[in-house]
């Protein structure tokens, strides 16, 4: 039986799954749009890292290190404020570690694929993943500045699924206690 509180929470949840699946799909239309405000995200929350990171100093000053929490605190503010003036750079950097990381994975894969292959044979998963990894890698390497796209629609089908995982949350909740009264 459900209660008062479990089920506000469960309405709660829906609203909030489509609220992200809204915010999805507008990152799925706009994909640019969707990137830059990401950068714009991670550049305040640099900012308040800062800040935090300042105070933190101050606090523990006792303990050592005071100087290099302090400069720590200054590149945190230094990376925020300059992601807030040139969120297209920003976006932009973001898209170039995103490719690099798939090429380092993509290497990564196909090694280990030759080294799994002398254990146990068989390897061919391995060797595609790393293959497509590498390849997506590449092209989103090749086609920057215009592959930070790429970084606004994975934001997107983030959100859409987050948002479907919301939603379905608080019915899968309320499915269980009707399966266990049925087997009882």
């Amino acid at each position: 039986m459900q209660t008062i509180t479990t089920e506000n929470r469960g309405s709660g949840s829906a609203i909030l799954g489509v609220v992200l699946i809204i915010l999805g799909v507008v990152a799925i239309m706009a994909p640019l749009f969707a990137a830059v405000v990401l950068i714009r995200v991670i550049a305040w929350l640099l900012i308040f890292a800062a800040v935090e990171q300042v105070i933190y100093a101050f606090r523990t000053r006792t303990g050592g290190g005071l100087f290099l929490k302090v400069v720590l605190a200054l590149l945190y503010a230094v990376a925020g404020v300059m992601l807030l003036s040139r969120p297209a750079h920003g976006a932009i950097a973001a898209t170039a570690v995103i490719g690099f990381l798939l090429i380092a994975d993509g290497v990564a894969e196909i090694v280990l694929g030759f080294e799994v292959r002398r254990t146990f044979g068989r390897t061919g998963w391995i060797f595609a993943g790393g293959i497509l990894s590498l390849c997506l890698g590449a092209l989103i390497v090749y086609r920057l500045p215009w592959s930070m796209v790429a970084v606004g629609w994975l934001v997107g089908i983030r959100l859409l699924f987050k948002g479907i995982e919301h939603i379905m949350r608080p019915s899968a909740g309320t499915r269980a206690p009707d399966i266990e009264s049925r087997a009882a």
